[in-house]
């Protein structure tokens, strides 16, 4: 924390500002996230929810101070997931504002969770597809309907898919929901889907699929 300083922001009313000068590719702040289950993140306190996000199909809590790093549409740092650290783009000034580009965090969370449902389907893993799906869950396949998670991760593990191809996203205001469109291959099919998508509980999860 001596390298960074918490003042003024868009996140809870906290930012974080430089306390010494940067120089492109240092590492500004570095943070461990903390995986949450669905109980735990419904006991986190009130406002300790900004601070969650979804990779892979999992919670995970932001620490102090990198939960405090606001978005710019010219950020002074990035994201750096494979290291868990914001690094410096260019100069950054003592005082100046650290910032990324939250739009990447989205991005990031929704092709994880890609990675994720298709990985449980081709393993037929109907637990890990159940987490993956909301309770209520719609899907559609062709003609024939489930409804509900695990009629949903059934059907799923019966007929899966093993690529993903042609990817348009249309994310929802707030960045709750979002909507996938995409080409699915499977053993012995390739078809259009549409996969409508809602953070649930601190998670992302399936509410509407139709294949077809």
């Amino acid at each position: 924390m001596e390298d960074v300083t918490i003042g003024v922001g868009s996140l809870a009313g906290k930012g974080v500002y430089a306390a010494r000068q940067f120089q492109a590719g240092e590492v500004v702040v570095a943070f461990e996230l903390t995986p949450l289950s669905q109980d735990e993140f419904l006991e986190l306190p009130s406002g300790e929810h900004l601070f969650v996000h979804s990779y892979g199909g999992q919670r995970w809590l932001y620490p102090p101070p990198a939960r405090w790093v606001n978005h710019s549409d010219e950020p002074s740092c990035y994201q750096d997931y494979e290291r868990s650290c914001d690094v410096a783009l260019r100069r950054i000034a003592v005082g100046e504002a650290i910032t990324i580009d939250a739009t990447q965090e989205t991005d990031r969370e929704l092709s994880t969770f890609l990675d994720a449902y298709l990985d449980a389907q081709q393993r037929a893993d109907r637990d890990g597809l159940v987490r993956l799906l909301a309770t209520d869950v719609v899907m559609w396949d062709h003609g024939r309907a489930a409804r509900g998670a695990a009629e949903a991760a059934s059907m799923l593990a019966e007929n899966p898919a093993r690529t993903i191809g042609d990817l348009e996203w249309h994310i929802g205001t707030g960045r709750w929901e979002a909507l996938c469109a995409c080409e699915l291959a499977g053993e012995d099919f390739q078809t259009r889907t549409s996969v409508f998508l809602r953070v649930l509980a601190g998670n992302w999860q399936v509410v509407y699929e139709h294949r077809g």
